[in-house]
């Protein structure tokens, strides 16, 4: 009789953790290297103060290698700082801008595909109980000041 319940209910919920620990690594992972890769993106914008369509590309060919982002799922934004520290007055920034020393450049991802976890827990509070891969990177502009 032990082994009946061995077998109908240990066996069962230890494989029911076990997909679980993998949906969770494999959504922890993408979401890591997603971030690594608008971070580096970002730390591009932050030295030369400009994010070229080179790089915007090169950046959602990276991002979909890990999912599937669609151009318009990934806003870029530029705005100023505030004397306190805030960021403030955020725009659309248009591929080739150049930003001048102190602006602040924002970049914000979100995959059309909802990530593997969100199919085996479908209970996330966000988005009708889905679970997207997201980041985000905002930097300041760090160039040197050229004299013109």
């Amino acid at each position: 009789m032990n082994k009946i319940y061995a077998f109908l209910i240990i066996i069962p919920v230890i494989a029911l953790l076990f997909f679980k620990a993998l949906a969770f690594y494999e959504f922890d992972t993408k979401q890591r290297y997603i971030k690594n890769t608008i971070d580096t993106a970002a730390h591009k914008v932050m030295i030369t103060g400009v994010l070229t369509k080179g790089d915007k590309e090169e950046m959602i060919t990276n991002l979909n290698k890990l999912g599937d982002f669609a151009e318009e799922n990934v806003i870029l934004e530029s705005g100023s700082i505030n004397s306190n520290g805030s960021v403030s007055g955020l725009l659309p920034y248009t591929t080739g801008g150049i930003l001048d020393r102190g602006e602040v450049f924002s970049i914000k991802v979100q995959s059309k595909n909802e990530s593997l976890t969100s199919r085996i827990e479908g209970n996330s509070a966000v988005e009708n109980g889905k679970l997207y891969y997201r980041a985000k990177a905002i930097c300041r502009v760090e160039k040197k000041q050229t004299d013109e």
